[in-house]
């Protein structure tokens, strides 16, 4: 399949319909942009995560204490 689009003002552009479809995409995606090592522009859908969607996702490499999260941020914050 290939479809063209424009670039519009602010360098906006369309997904075309059959894209959106083919992924099942919604204003939930972001999309990444990046120059592969042949010069050419490759794209991949995201999906942002609500938070109860990232829970039981992810694990981290070291044990994280959250009241010591909690008070630095705090911390942070009234110093700023």
């Amino acid at each position: 399949m290939v479809s063209v689009t424009s670039i519009y003002d602010k360098f906006q552009t369309v997904i075309p319909s059959e894209i959106r479809k083919e992924f099942n995409l919604d204003k939930s995606y972001k999309i990444e942009w990046r120059i592969n090592n042949d010069g050419k522009v490759e794209l991949e859908f995201i999906k942002e995560l609500s938070l109860d969607e990232m829970v039981g996702r992810y694990t981290a490499s070291e044990p994280i204490d959250s009241v010591q999260l909690k008070k630095d941020l705090v911390r942070r914050l009234i110093s700023y």
